[in-house]
């Protein structure tokens, strides 16, 4: 089985790290896997390092932040250009005799259009509300995602409230398929943080710096927390927007939090950071799937969650630990709570660390792969 996976961009950001999991997890059972990525970057150098073969070829995602994105406004031209393109990355990848083409984000039409052009059986795997979590706005709006999602010959989410709120209008066979995030041998040797009674009590938010996934309102929260409990910390990791970040350092520095409140930027490696926290803090409204709550877990760590999007799927309440549904005030008194009860945060990490049992790659390549199975013999039987 030959399989050719479309992705929207060459970072390695949460879906290529997840398309990647799944790669290597399809691995047992002999699939050939080959990406497509639009240009060189952090992608094209992990790939050559790991001998996993790969075609650049240059393309534009149909999907961009609506109004202040350069591609927003260019985007009728774009995809324009991209029929060009598409001819072009026909060429290369016809005579490769690919079973499968899957696209690894909804912000990407380029997949569809060259499975449909090929007549090669397309799988679209959905990871974003859109709208709601990036702002983004499609090509031809959602009816255009819609035609072309319901020419594929399966739809696959990462969560459920994905399913619910972007595919009512799409007829094409769906499943919920979570993101393997870990494999057995590795969760194995990963010592999860069993307490939390050391100080100072350290919180982490980490992720794509955007306004929607809301870290000025961790911070807002941390510093309540802080006044009342200066033995605490907050890790804010990851890189994306200058003005959001600029915002967020600028309110670290106004306030005096310089001692306290640390933005690191960007990692590699995110799990250096999950092992000095003792919470992690999930604050999107509208969170896809959230794979750095399932790495919070994987370390033993408590999270709270705001009450939106595919965060309920993983967080329960005063299990594995908190959802508040309102503001600031309410993730800090959720966040006081855990640091005034480090056994009620422990106890929260223990229960986290079985869930996340539930988002093994195993587990998800071999859904992935039966369903693989499904698509070709459906096509042969026709």
């Amino acid at each position: 089985m030959k399989v050719l996976y479309v992705t929207h961009g060459a970072d390695m950001m949460g879906a290529n790290k997840s398309l990647l999991d799944l790669i290597m997890g399809l691995q047992a059972y002999d699939v050939e896997s080959v990406l497509l990525i639009p240009e060189d970057g952090e992608l094209s150098e992990y790939l050559t390092k790991k001998g996993i073969p790969y075609i650049k070829a240059f393309y534009y995602n149909w999907a961009f932040t609506k109004y202040i994105s350069k591609g927003y406004w260019l985007n009728n031209i774009r995809q324009k250009q991209n029929q060009t393109h598409l001819k072009a990355i026909a060429e290369k990848v016809r005579d490769l005799n690919f079973d499968l083409i899957y696209s690894n984000s909804s912000i990407i039409g380029i997949g569809a259009q060259l499975a449909d052009y090929l007549t090669i059986p397309h799988i679209w795997r959905i990871r974003e509300f859109g709208e709601k979590d990036y702002g983004v706005s499609f090509w031809g709006g959602r009816q255009m995602f819609n035609k072309w999602a319901n020419k594929s010959a399966a739809i696959t989410t990462i969560s459920k409230a994905i399913e619910k709120e972007t595919l009512t209008e799409v007829s094409a066979p769906k499943y919920v398929i979570f993101d393997g995030i870990i494999n057995r041998k590795e969760l194995d040797s990963i010592r999860p943080n069993s307490c939390h009674d050391k100080d100072p009590f350290v919180f982490l938010i980490i992720g794509l710096i955007h306004p929607t996934k809301r870290q000025l309102v961790a911070l807002r929260a941390f510093h309540k927390v802080h006044m009342k409990n200066p033995n605490t910390k907050l890790l804010i990791v990851g890189k994306g927007r200058r003005l959001y970040t600029k915002k967020i350092k600028n309110y670290i520095k106004k306030n005096g939090l310089e001692n306290a409140a640390n933005f690191v930027g960007y990692t590699k490696e995110p799990y250096k950071y999950h092992e000095q926290a003792d919470c992690v803090l999930m604050c999107s409204k509208s969170e896809g799937m959230g794979r750095v709550t399932i790495e919070g877990m994987i370390f033993g760590n408590p999270v709270i969650g705001f009450n939106g999007g595919a965060t309920p799927e993983l967080v329960q309440h005063n299990k594995n630990g908190l959802i508040y549904s309102k503001g600031e005030d309410e993730l800090a008194e959720c966040m006081l709570s855990l640091v005034s009860d480090r056994k009620k945060a422990a106890e929260y990490g223990r229960v986290g660390r079985k869930e996340a049992e539930k988002y093994l790659i195993e587990y998800s390549s071999l859904k992935e792969y039966q369903l693989f199975q499904e698509i070709l013999k459906k096509k042969t039987a026709n």
